[in-house]
């Protein structure tokens, strides 16, 4: 009988998965790059279309351009454009923003760790035929909107379905309640003060229930625009969950700087802590990133290396460098 060494097992074990992934993301890139070819050499006869002002005008005759289109005429909605090119998910949860299909993919190399793969797909869009108040949405209900600036360890949270009711749109105000399928009901509530022509001052409180857990975050941003090219933004939160008893702080500041109507640059930086169980910073960020729309108007990809000095509550502060190409497919109507 033939034994085999623990280090022979473990060796092959890895070996396999290596192949495993390389194998996964080979077959998922040639599919992405079959999208794009197909859209290059597919063609349809031409129709006369009526372009309204809440229907997008394809940049030519190619089928996938024309499926854009559609998804965008059914979803629209009177709405204002995101925040930035980097469709900020702050204004991104506010009453005003309008309908939005966004689906993005994660291959990102972790320094002792390896490479990972993660995808994550969310959608929101009003009903027919129903008041544009109500709104489907299939999202995450963590903060998912302070994850790029504040990054966590936890676990991912699942999406899940709800419907979103804005109950207030205003210039400077805005509010919703969104109910979720786990169950869950959420409040949110933002205003915006503009103290001059450079600075703008946001704060959104929230609350929420799910389950048999409760809980508040609070969010205060400035921004102040340097120059048409740059813009710089400070933000700060606090949230409370009443399962741990305490508070989760965060502070961040985020520079973009504008390259094209194509292309983007955001530099970041942010720490974050907590008093439970004791005061302690729990992680400190540093990362570029560089985003750029490619060959038609939803497609987009993004490149973030990024270094983290995190700490858990029984462990030394170690320090991790992560690398992230993210390919990402956005429709949105605003």
């Amino acid at each position: 009988m033939r034994f085999v060494s623990s280090k022979s097992l473990t060796a092959t074990i890895l070996e396999r998965n290596t192949e495993f992934f390389i194998t996964l993301c080979c077959h998922y890139l040639r599919y992405l790059v079959s999208i794009i070819l197909f859209t290059s050499f597919s063609s349809y006869a031409q129709q006369e279309v009526d372009y309204s002002s809440c229907h997008s005008q394809p940049d030519s005759a190619k089928i996938l351009d024309s499926a854009f289109s559609y998804v965008n005429t059914k979803l629209c909605q009177p709405a204002i454009w995101f925040d930035s090119f980097f469709v900020d998910e702050r204004v991104d949860q506010d009453a005003k923003a309008g309908s939005i299909v966004r689906w993005t993919n994660d291959f990102a190399y972790i320094e002792g760790e390896g490479y990972q793969f993660k995808t994550r797909f969310k959608a929101r869009f009003h009903l027919p035929k129903v008041t544009k108040r109500l709104k489907v949405v299939f999202e995450s209900d963590d903060e998912s909107d302070l994850f790029d600036l504040f990054p966590t360890s936890g676990e991912d949270a699942e999406n899940t379905l709800g419907l979103r009711y804005d109950w207030l749109s205003k210039e400077r105000s805005s509010f919703n309640i969104k109910l979720t399928a786990k169950p869950g009901i959420e409040a949110r509530y933002r205003y915006t003060y503009p103290i001059n022509d450079d600075l703008v001052l946001r704060a959104t409180q929230k609350i929420y229930q799910k389950k048999r857990l409760t809980g508040e975050s609070t969010e205060l941003d400035l921004d102040y625009s340097l120059s048409p090219d740059f813009l710089f933004r400070w933000s700060n939160f606090a949230s409370y969950e009443d399962d741990i008893k305490g508070w989760e702080l965060g502070t961040g500041v985020t520079l973009y700087q504008h390259i094209s109507d194509h292309q983007a640059l955001s530099y970041q930086a942010s720490t974050t802590g907590t008093n439970r169980p004791f005061h302690y910073i729990t992680n400190t960020h540093v990362s570029l990133t560089y985003r750029q729309n490619i060959l038609r108007p939803w497609l987009f990809y993004e490149l973030t290396p990024e270094y983290n000095w995190g700490r858990e509550q029984d462990t030394q502060r170690e320090g991790e460098a992560k690398a992230t190409l993210r390919l990402e497919i956005l429709f949105h109507n605003i």
